[in-house]
């Protein structure tokens, strides 16, 4: 069982359909399906689909002692990810999903005061002993926990979701730690390709992976050309909603063990097209369900 230290923003999450974007004004609106409440965040996503996955995953956040606090530390303490890492905060996190009929999303997010939160990292050191990976999102309180894994010769993984290249600055610290890096391809100002490219050519990553929507993923490995994954989802698309963390989530849990980010992207494709499949970030596949709809699927052209 791989050991994978997971830092970053658990939030409580609310998910609203709507009819379709832009949402017309009315007074008041009656779901014509259900609204719901639950436990999400970069972190509380990835820390979740690498649990369900079968790792041994120790979590670095902050949650308060607040009624969202409450429901985000009851459902952690149920998947057993309340660990030591979980420190103490003034207010939790908060974000509002709508989503329309397509699973298309719109996210309003209140992080409080954690972009300017400090992480202590004797607190941090601890939870790297013995670890093979540490997942170190992009919310200010992570950033200084960057040298503190490279100073333990752990392997930094990092989603800069929907950044827009190399021109954006407040991501260059992750950028410069991390040996695999993701994001979103929806926001680059460059092709996902030259933006993969440059990477590997001015970093420590050795594996780039940009997450294409509906298209799949594009996996690029130094010192060979980048291909195109086709998207999987087979079980149609409710809500797009945590699709880049399980994807995250699904490359490194078949990373860590065969050491391929061949087979790793296609976990990944299968883990995004299981979350896309169903409403809200509440589910999340196992090894064996995956197994399941990798025998399913036809061969890869990618």
């Amino acid at each position: 069982m791989a050991a994978v230290v997971v830092a970053g923003v658990v939030n409580v999450q609310q998910t609203i359909p709507v009819e379709g974007f832009p949402v017309h004004y009315s007074p008041v609106r009656y779901a014509h399906s259900p609204l719901r409440l639950g436990v999400a965040g970069v972190g509380g996503n990835v820390a979740r689909g690498l649990a369900a996955l079968g790792d041994e995953v120790r979590l670095a956040t902050f949650l308060a002692d607040d009624d969202a606090g409450c429901l985000a530390r009851d459902t952690l303490a149920r998947e057993g990810l309340a660990g030591p890492g979980v420190l103490r905060a003034d207010a939790t996190a908060q974000s509002a999903v709508l989503v329309d009929p397509d699973g298309r999303r719109q996210i309003t997010t209140d992080l409080k005061g954690l972009p300017t939160a400090r992480y202590p990292a004797p607190v941090f050191r601890g939870l790297l002993d013995g670890a093979q990976l540490a997942s170190i999102s992009t919310i200010g309180f992570a950033r200084d926990l960057l040298p503190v894994a490279t100073a333990a010769d752990v392997p930094i993984a990092v989603d800069l979701q929907a950044t827009t290249g190399l021109d954006d600055t407040y991501a260059a610290d992750w950028v410069a730690h991390a040996s695999i890096v993701f994001c979103s391809a929806e926001n680059l100002t460059v092709a996902p390709a030259d933006f993969a490219g440059q990477v590997l050519a001015g970093g420590r990553a050795r594996i780039v992976v940009v997450g294409l929507g509906a298209r799949g993923c594009l996996l690029a490995v130094a010192g060979r050309a980048p291909r195109t994954v086709v998207a999987r989802a087979p079980f149609g698309v409710v809500d797009t909603t945590g699709a880049g963390d399980a994807l995250f989530a699904g490359f490194l849990h078949t990373w860590l063990r065969s050491g391929d980010p061949d087979q790793a992207v296609v976990t990944a494709v299968l883990a995004a097209g299981w979350a896309v499949g169903f409403p809200g970030t509440g589910r999340y596949p196992t090894s064996a369900e995956l197994d399941t709809l990798a025998a399913d699927a036809p061969n890869d052209p990618g």
